[in-house]
């Protein structure tokens, strides 16, 4: 399988988030939604990133040992994502929305922890090379991200429905030319180790500043674009900020793999949170101030695309053969689901008793409780994990 089946797939599915993440909390909002629900409805959404991708990576595992791969379950995900995510077209409904949105992302979730172990293992000794793949998706997001925000100053938050569908079909697409190819390692020989042996302290603890992480990041990626529209700016404009921090984003992609092999993977964790204290406590004091604002986005890049490719490689240095789909999902899942969820449900009830300034600002100083924290456990946690490129 050439790479290009890989970067497709990664561009159609980041479309799919560049409607999910910057617009559908505005999309909810025209359904006529309040704040305190719009937070409910994103932690259902988040909810789902709990179970299903691990369920499913349960299932991709016992298929892989099979036949080498799993990649054919995507297509019949992606499939059930699009026919579930169109209903939410003619719901109305606390909820009749919640269902909805449930359904879809039991199986819209499934999808990234599978194309994530299949690219390390393509890549073979090259996983430093992940983020030149991965990239695609960036790109994917900024091209939905800046066309939707376009389309929106003329048609409305209407359009956003509507856009994800076509994303979606896209995805589909994309997913049918995914093969099961005997160039992926084939796992029917690993030695099977037990699940609960790989989940140890080291992990766990990993894992939990992981999730203080994206509960940091919840304000963000469910009240941003609602939180700038009240300052003034226009949906083009937001458009144009999320775009920025993905462009930024992007390069990281393309060059990060030249800091993962200078640098420590513990260093580079550590600077990740830093720079997330920073990021939400500039949001929180100076939303008014443009330059300000796009200086935040512009972070991103450390605090999504390095953050996210050093914990790439360190989930598959954690979990190692049989295991590599499930340790991403778990990563995923815990991380991303339920920190995700705990920080969306509690920033709507946050926003509405405190503000949405004071929101932003407590994000900011959770961060930099889990940086210094980091700089004690990190270490230990990475032990004997070398930069990549250097001698083993």
């Amino acid at each position: 399988m050439r790479s290009w089946h890989f970067s497709s797939f990664y561009f159609f599915y980041f479309m799919t988030i560049g409607v999910i993440v910057p617009y559908w909390s505005l999309y909810l909002k025209f359904k006529g939604f309040s704040v305190t629900e719009i937070g409910q409805l994103m932690a259902v959404l988040l909810v789902t990133k709990v179970v299903s991708p691990n369920i499913w990576a349960a299932i991709a595992d016992n298929v892989a040992v099979k036949k080498g791969s799993s990649l054919g379950l995507i297509k019949y995900a992606a499939f059930a994502t699009l026919l579930i995510y169109s209903t939410t077209y003619w719901v109305d409904g606390f909820w009749y929305m919640a269902l909805s949105m449930f359904g879809f992302c039991v199986f819209w979730n499934a999808c990234l922890p599978q194309i994530e172990a299949a690219t390390l293992n393509y890549l073979g000794g090259e996983k430093d090379k992940y983020g030149l793949i991965r990239l695609w998706g960036s790109i994917g997001f900024i091209v939905m991200v800046l066309g939707l925000g376009w389309v929106m100053d003329f048609a409305g938050a209407g359009a956003i429905m509507p856009a994800g569908a076509l994303a979606l079909l896209l995805m589909f697409g994309a997913s049918t030319f995914m093969r099961d190819e005997s160039q992926l390692t084939s796992l029917k020989d690993q030695v099977v180790i037990p699940i609960s042996t790989l989940l140890n302290s080291k992990v766990l603890v990993l894992l939990l500043l992981c999730v203080l992480m994206q509960i940091s990041h919840a304000p963000f990626y469910t009240f941003f674009s609602i939180y700038l529209e009240s300052y003034g700016y226009s949906k083009l404009y937001i458009g144009s900020l999320w775009s920025i921090g993905v462009l930024f984003e992007v390069i990281i992609f393309v060059f990060g793999y030249k800091l993962l092999r200078k640098f420590s993977l513990s260093t580079l964790l550590s600077i990740t949170f830093a720079a997330a204290s920073i990021r939400w406590v500039v949001v929180a004091f100076f939303p008014e101030q443009k330059a300000a604002i796009v200086a935040s986005q512009m972070m991103h890049a450390i605090t999504y695309g390095l953050y996210h490719t050093v914990m790439i490689q360190l989930i598959d240095h954690l979990f190692q053969g049989r295991y590599q789909i499930r340790g991403q999902a778990l990563y995923g899942s815990i991380t991303y689901g339920l920190g995700g969820a705990i920080g969306s449900f509690a920033s709507g009830f946050v926003w509405s008793m405190y503000g949405s300034n004071q929101l932003f600002f407590a994000a900011g100083l959770m961060m930099m409780f889990v940086f210094l924290c980091s700089l004690i456990v990190c270490p230990r946690i990475t032990k004997g994990i070398m930069p990549l490129g250097s001698a083993q």
